[in-house]
């Protein structure tokens, strides 16, 4: 999580502009908080939990990003394209999302300039993100697979008592397969030569990392 970025300051500054109508959502696993056909108003923040960007490529579903607790999303709401190809799905056993629509998120902008620089250093990092993702796909396999996890372990790995990386549970061998593009099969085969390189403690949930 990159909770360096000091985005609740913003958060709270939105909450507490009496011209604003707010909303802050829980969501279970699976649940679509916008999905393929929507193009929003809104801009969004995760409060809790963790989320993803699906994407639809031959007739199958992909994971193109992650959005973790501290993330901005609904870039595409200034946008001008009028449908867009990826929905937005909580993949964590729940999460929290603030919502407020991007028309209120500007007004309090304009009285507070100083959060703009925040909240564009939050997109540049939402495109910095998918410019290295297309890099990735181009890697071997079990590379892939690697980095996958060196990036998960980043972000939301749980440092243990014998100070290894357990990944939560939500992140499967189905979850590394949607992201990594390729199959659940080749993900398993991938995890357990990194498990005999002894990079990897254990791949079946939570999967742990030396």
């Amino acid at each position: 999580m990159e909770l360096y970025k000091n985005n609740l300051t913003l958060i709270n500054y939105l909450k507490n502009d009496p011209r604003n109508k707010w909303t802050e959502k829980a969501f279970k696993k699976d649940s679509l908080i916008i999905n393929e056909y929507e193009k929003t108003e809104n801009i969004y923040y995760v409060l809790e939990g963790v989320i993803c960007v699906e994407i639809l490529n031959d007739g199958k579903r992909y994971i193109s990003s992650f959005i973790f607790q501290n993330d901005f999303f609904g870039l595409d709401s200034f946008s001008t394209f009028k449908q867009k190809e990826h929905e937005i799905r909580v993949i964590s056993e729940h999460a929290t999302v603030f919502c407020l629509s991007k028309k209120k998120l500007l007004i309090s902008l304009n009285d507070a300039p100083e959060y703009y620089e925040l909240l564009l250093t939050n997109f540049s990092d939402i495109f910095q993100r998918h410019y290295g993702y297309f890099n990735f796909l181009y890697l071997p396999t079990t590379e892939r697979i690697k980095n996958a996890l060196h990036y998960l372990s980043d972000h939301i790995g749980i440092v243990t008592e014998i100070e290894h990386l357990e990944l939560p549970k939500f992140i499967t061998q189905e979850t590394l397969s949607k992201f990594c593009r390729t199959s659940q099969s080749r993900v398993s085969v991938s995890l357990s030569e990194l498990k005999k390189t002894g990079w990897l403690l254990k791949k079946k949930v939570p999967i742990t990392i030396k």
